[in-house]
This record gives structure tokens, C-alpha cells and sequence, in this order.
């Protein structure tokens, strides 16, 4: 019998060699989410179901005297303790031994006879355990690790629990309850040497050494992951680039893009010259320009270059995923005018939960969908309390201050300093859609300027709908929330954050600094006594680093967005929805969103006899312009603000609750005080992800974004972020300062001397 170790595959071919694997499935068949693509291995499992999926070996091995080894690229993110990612040597189902990689933590294992033995469990960390290994000698089972796939790392041993004389080796993903959004697994290189890394990956990051002097050699020793898309621009040979980007460039009558056009932006991207950037075909006229192609381009002189970071491929255009986002999607906009304390009982809500979770379970929410979650983020804390995050309706308490001039934080005002800023917004005006007619839908696509149309209340009103949250995303640039946030957690002085307090703001304080502050929290190990931070540790140094992740996010997910995916947005894609549905021309879409919109649970709103949108099936914009002339994956507003929230959550204890929550009236013209079941288990941390959510998925309510986009994008930033205190962790002073956060998988970290070790 051969050896284990000569099942070799580099999945280079993106084809499932029938010979070496039988490819599995469960729920439904394995192709609608297992594929070999951009020369690797990639699993999407259901949101919202249990099962498995992955590779089994045709035939049996002998793993004595042997091994059996894969690179994971991307585990499971999420923090559900059902889902996991495992390399596995089996008889059955009862008799195995297991490398699996599971809520943070990885950990070996063996079944015999169907009984567990689990252990060495530690807490998983991508870069050391990005290789997992099996290997048999002298009768004895080793579970090994690696960084690199050369040196390897013992994590247990034990005398060989089963016999391993004819096993079959299984790599695989999933989980055993229904887990929401449970993300992308990348395996590669299984038995084989590291063969995916592009030569183009290696000479930037060892440009990017060159370029930073400083930290350079600590970034050039990290990982630089490859770039892959979902090859949306040569799937669909009949209706070439229609699951692709193409604002401002130049259309055709139905709005899809001219091949020759795109092939112009294709060309600037692959060549890198500035030149031929100016040479891109945009359409005729003077249509709105392309924002910003050459961001991701630029060298950083300190945290990760911004082409250090990956995202996994999106969705195609013609999956399941897609059309249950598009759906989710439809339903915000039909939405968009509904309170949200009316969630509870509103009819429309009602009929957006039935339909979300019978027509589009697969949208990337939380499932089943009730009347509380629903266009709610997945994060820990986003489902807790009020729909909008208290740090986008409070302001802070100062007794110094008139009545309804910041005296209590109810009035919503921020002080910066001497300087206050209102959290009310002036909204858009209700009912008011844009991109609902087929003409100015195609105008838009062909880059006419329709920015400054839009139409506003002339009210002051705090956020209280979905239409109220896209308009703050509208014209901010997207630190305005964290600015305001770290006003409030770093000046709130000690009371409830009511009407009570008794301190003054920037003196006597609310919130607990982070654990690792040399100066506070006060009456702590690490309280200084002879000095407060300001420059370091203070707000100064906290200020300063929130323009600066936001800048490197920015660069970062640019790159993704131009240089890796250039996936179309939501209205180019309700574009095709409408054309396929009036018969215009026929695409490669999943029948879920045809049918909802002719005959389902959509269709009460839209086309002929639509109570809401009678004009057309086209997904409707809350802005005059649609979505910005850059593609949609990932979102910068997302990767910006996970990023934000992961510096604020380095700076403040998580942990401390927030009290006395309160949510907009009716009219939005005040706050009222939040009396739901959850409204004592609010926190710092859980608000900061419910700041970070709100902040990104409003731009969903506004057509311009995907729920993968969201999903995605905020662990992006949240990774930017990491690496930028890392590598700012190298220069400090103060002894044993550190800094702790968790992120949003839920593992819990600390960065300190340039290392970021989990927390056990």
C-alpha cells in the first residue's frame, strides 16, 4: 500500500483530480461550494446549516512511517464552537486522528471506538500554524505545526492510538450546528512544498523593506498572502465582464460594459505605469472620474504594506450567495423609512424576516432571521440592545454646561474640548429614491454626475432608520464616528452616563483605559505614580493612531478593490436583474432573485404593479449618484472601520459596561431611554463592534455595499490595525506597556515588543 506521504497535490490544475479525492458536501452538492480556483483549494460552507465539506482520499494509505501535511491559508473565522477546520487520518468515522483548527483554538485529537480524546489544545494563530501536519514513527502519532512548512513544531504525541496502517486522509471544513456566515477555508500544497506564492507577491514585499527602514525588516519577515479573485471577468464568455465593475467606463444600450474600455483599465492595473492610468477609456463626455486606482500602489512607511493583507475571493455573480445578498438587499431599501424601535411589529419587517429566511437564507446574516436581528452585523455585541450603537446618538455629561447644550449625555452633544459636535444628522427626505428608472440608471453607469441632488429634511434628528444611517455614510469620511467615539470614551467623567456625574470630563473618567497602560486604569499594577500618558498611552497617541490605521486601511483594501476583484456593485447587478426580468437580455443569475421580484415575497414592491417601485426591477439607491466610482470588494468604509474599532479597543477596557442606553424617538428629535431585555448587558467592546457594523452596513442600506463586502472587510481592517501596533509596539519606552484587544472572532490578543500572542 502506498504511503501516505505520496498523495501529493498543489491544486494547480483548479480541477478536482478524481483520481486523489472524492469531493463532499453537506448540505446540498459539493460543487455549490467547493472548487480548486487561483491554483488552491476553496470551501465556502452554508450560512445557517450544518454539515461538511471537503476532500476524502480515493484510496487508503499507509501513514506509518509516513505523514500527511496541508497549508491552511484561511481557517474558519468564526468564533462558534461547531465550526471547524481539520486534517484528518481516518478508518471511520469512529476511529481517526485529527489537526483541527476550531474556536481560536487548534488543537489534536483522536477518536477510538468513538470516544474523544482531546489535547494541547492552544490558541490558534494563522502565521505559526499555517501548516498543519500528521506524521507516524516507531509506532508513535506526532500532530505538528508550521510557519513555513520547512520547520516544524511538536504540539503532541502519544503512542499511535489506532492503527494507521490503511487510512484515508480527509481535509475539510464545517459544522456540526448551523452557523451563521461561517466564511472561507483556503487549503493549498497538500504533501508538497510551498509552490502558490506569485513572483510579483515575494518582489513587493521585499520593495517594501527597501522603502521602510525602520520596522522594514520585521514586515519583511511577514507573510505577504496571494491575491486571488472570483474570476467573474472570464465566467460568463457569453455576456463578457457583467459580474464586473464598470462605472464611468463606457457601456453599451442595456449598461454593460464595452470589453474594449475595461480592457484599458486591465491594462493600467497590470502595468503599474502612471501613464496609462490617463489613457483609461472612459465614457463619452465628461463623465465622474475614477476615484483613486493607484492607492493601493503607494509604499507605507510604517505598519503593513498595503498589499500585505488579502481578502478571499467574493461570491460569483452567478451563486446562490449573490443573488441572497441582492435579495437582502432589496428588502433594506423597501425598508429603508421603518423605525427601527418599530422592528417588533412593522409589517413590512415581518415580511422581510419570512422572506429572508425562506428565499435568500444564504444572504450572510444571522439565521433565522427574527424581528431583532434582522440587517443586523454578526459580530459579538451587534445584536445587543438598540439598533445603533450609543457612541453614534450619546454625547457627554458636563454639569458646567446650560441645559440642552451638552449639560446631560442625552442632548447628543460631543465636546471636543471647548468645541462641541451634535450627533444629530440632517436626513435625506423619506420615500425619496434614486437609480428606480431605467434611464438614469444607465446615465449613472455611464458616469453623468448626478452628486448634489439630493434632498434633505432641514431637521436636525438623531439616526433613527435605515435612510437616517445612509445619509451619515453619505458625506463622512469615515473617521468622523471614531473621532466622536474617542472623545466620548476617553473625556466621559464617572456617573451613569446619564445625568448624574460625579467628575468633571477629561478629570475624573468613565472608562477604563486598556489593561496594558503604563499610566492607568487608576489603583492598578500599572498605574504610574508620577505621571499620566498624553504623547504615549494618552489621547494624543490615540488621536494620532486612528488618522493613521484609517489611511493604511484605506491604501490596503484600494488594493483589493482595484487590484484584486473589481466586483461590480449592487446596482450594476440590479441592472442585469432588470434587463433579465423584461426579457432585455439574458444573464447567468440564480433563479432566487428572479423569482422573488416576479412572484415572491419581492414582488408586492417592484415592477408593474409594485406598491413602492412600479418603474423597474433595479435596485434602489438612497443617493442621487449610486454607489462611488470604485468597485464594491472590499468596502472601504468597512475596512476602515475595522480598523478604527480595533485601535479603540487597544486603548479602552472592553469590559466596562455602558449604562443607562438610549435610542432616538419617533420623530428623532430626542433620545428616550432603551428598556429592552438585553439593555444591562451593553459593553464598551460590544458597542465599538456595534459602532463598526452600523457604520459599514449602512452603506448596504444604501445599495452601495454587499453583506460579504461587510462581513469581509471589517476583519481586513481589524488585521491592518494588529500589524500597525505591532510594529509601533517596538519603540516604546515604558516598561511592560502593552496593548490587548479581542477581535472579532472573538480570540483575544496581546501586542507588545513587536509580538502578538493570543491570550489564553
Amino acid at each position: 500500500m502506498a504511503k501516505a506521504h505520496t498523495l501529493v497535490d498543489n491544486f494547480n490544475d483548479n480541477a478536482t483530480d478524481s483520481a486523489k479525492w472524492v469531493a463532499y458536501g453537506n448540505p446540498g452538492g459539493a460543487a455549490d461550494r467547493l472548487r480548486e480556483a487561483n491554483g488552491r483549494l476553496e470551501i465556502r460552507p452554508a450560512s445557517g446549516a450544518s454539515g461538511y465539506s471537503g476532500y476524502e482520499s480515493v484510496a487508503t494509505y499507509d501513514l506509518t512511517r509516513s505523514y500527511a501535511s496541508v497549508e491552511v491559508v484561511r481557517a474558519l473565522s468564526t468564533p462558534a464552537a461547531a465550526a471547524g477546520t481539520f486534517l484528518r487520518a481516518h478508518i471511520d468515522g469512529n476511529n481517526r486522528i485529527e489537526l483541527g483548527i476550531s474556536q481560536g483554538l487548534i488543537s489534536p485529537l483522536y477518536v477510538v471506538a468513538g470516544s474523544y480524546t482531546y489535547f494541547e489544545q492552544r490558541p490558534y494563530d494563522p502565521d505559526l500554524h499555517r501548516w498543519l501536519r500528521l506524521r507516524e514513527r516507531d509506532g508513535t502519532t506526532y500532530w505538528e505545526t508550521s510557519r513555513d512548512g520547512c520547520d516544524w513544531t511538536v504540539l503532541a504525541s502519544r503512542p499511535n492510538p489506532i492503527n494507521l496502517g490503511a487510512v484515508r486522509l480527509t481535509i475539510a471544513t464545517g459544522a456540526y450546528q448551523a452557523v451563521t456566515a461561517p466564511g472561507t477555508v483556503i487549503f493549498d500544497n497538500f504533501n508538497t512544498g510551498e509552490t502558490s506564492r506569485a513572483r510579483r507577491i515575494d518582489e513587493r514585499r521585499l520593495s517594501a523593506r527597501e522603502v521602510r527602514e525602520e520596522a522594514g525588516e520585521r514586515a519583511a519577515r511577514r507573510r505577504h498572502d496571494e491575491h486571488a479573485n472570483n474570476n467573474d471577468e472570464v465566467n460568463y464568455p457569453g455576456t463578457p465582464l457583467v459580474g464586473s465593475y464598470s462605472k464611468s467606463l463606457r457601456h453599451d444600450a442595456l449598461g454593460d460594459p464595452i470589453p474594449a474600455s475595461y480592457a484599458t483599465l486591465l491594462r493600467a492595473l497590470q502595468s503599474e505605469d502612471p501613464g496609462d492610468f490617463e489613457e483609461i477609456m472612459l465614457a463619452a463626455g465628461t463623465p465622474v472620474k475614477l476615484t483613486n486606482p493607484q492607492a493601493g500602489l503607494a509604499f507605507d512607511i510604517a505598519g503593513p504594506d498595503a498589499q500585505e493583507v488579502t481578502m478571499p475571493p467574493a461570491p460569483r455573480f452567478d451563486s446562490e450567495e449573490t443573488a441572497h445578498e441582492a435579495g437582502e438587499l432589496y428588502w433594506m431599501a423597501v425598508a429603508r423609512d421603518i423605525h427601527f424601535s418599530s422592528y417588533g411589529t412593522d409589517g413590512v419587517i415581518g415580511n422581510a424576516v419570512a422572506s429572508l429566511n425562506s428565499e435568500f437564507p444564504r444572504f450572510g446574516g444571522t439565521v433565522p432571521v427574527n424581528r431583532q436581528n434582522v440587517f443586523r452585523g454578526i459580530y459579538p455585541g451587534e445584536q445587543v440592545g438598540p439598533y445603533v450603537s450609543q457612541l453614534l446618538l450619546k454625547g457627554n455629561h458636563d454639569t458646567r454646561k446650560p441645559d440642552g447644550l451638552g449639560r446631560d449625555a442625552d442632548e447628543g452633544y460631543v465636546s471636543h474640548g471647548a468645541q462641541v459636535n451634535d450627533q444629530r444628522i440632517i436626513p435625506a427626505i423619506a420615500s425619496k429614491d434614486w437609480l428606480t428608472d431605467f434611464p438614469w440608471w444607465l446615465d449613472v453607469q455611464n458616469g453623468v454626475d448626478k452628486r448634489g441632488l439630493d434632498q434633505f429634511d432641514l431637521t436636525r434628528r438623531f439616526i433613527r432608520n435605515l435612510r437616517d444611517g445612509a445619509t451619515y455614510v453619505h458625506f463622512d469620511q469615515v473617521i468622523n464616528a471614531y473621532y466622536n467615539a474617542a472623545w466620548i470614551l476617553m473625556t466621559e467623567p464617572a456617573g451613569n452616563q446619564l445625568a448624574s456625574s460625579t467628575g468633571f470630563p477629561q478629570v475624573n473618567l468613565e472608562f477604563a483605559k486598556d489593561q496594558g497602560n503604563p499610566y492607568d486604569p487608576p489603583g492598578t499594577a500599572m498605574d504610574s505614580r508620577t505621571q499620566v500618558g498624553f504623547a504615549t498611552f494618552g489621547p494624543i497617541h490615540l488621536l494620532q493612531v486612528l488618522g493613521e490605521v484609517l489611511g493604511r486601511a484605506l491604501r490596503a483594501v484600494w488594493w483589493q478593490k482595484w487590484g484584486v476583484h473589481r466586483r461590480l456593485r449592487p446596482e450594476e447587478y440590479g441592472g442585469r436583474v432588470h434587463n433579465h426580468i423584461t426579457a432585455a437580455r439574458t444573464y447567468p443569475l440564480h433563479s432566487s432573485i428572479v423569482t422573488s421580484l416576479s412572484s415572491g415575497g419581492l414582488a408586492p414592491y417592484f415592477g408593474q404593479t409594485g406598491e413602492k417601485f412600479p418603474a423597474s426591477y433595479l435596485l434602489p439607491q438612497a443617493y442621487p449618484e449610486g454607489a462611488p466610482t470604485h468597485p464594491a470588494y472590499g468596502a472601504g468604509h468597512a475596512a476602515g472601520s475595522g480598523a478604527c474599532v480595533t485601535i479603540l479597543k487597544a486603548f479602552f477596557d472592553e469590559s466596562t459596561p455602558i449604562e443607562n442606553p438610549l435610542q432616538a424617538a419617533a420623530d428623532g428629535l430626542s433620545l428616550v431611554a432603551y428598556t429592552g431585555a438585553d439593555a444591562a448587558q451593553m459593553t464598551v467592546g460590544g458597542e465599538l463592534n456595534k459602532l463598526a457594523g452600523n457604520v459599514a452596513l449602512f452603506r448596504n442600506a444604501a445599495g452601495v455595499h454587499w453583506r460579504s463586502d461587510y462581513t469581509e472587510s471589517l476583519p481586513f481592517g481589524e488585521a491592518i490595525a494588529i500589524r500597525l501596533l505591532q510594529e509601533m509596539s517596538l519603540g516604546f519606552n515604558e516598561d511592560d506597556a502593552f496593548f490587548q484587544l479581542t477581535r472579532f472572532d472573538g480570540q483575544t490578543i496581546r501586542v507588545f515588543d513587536g509580538k502578538v500572542v493570543p491570550v489564553e
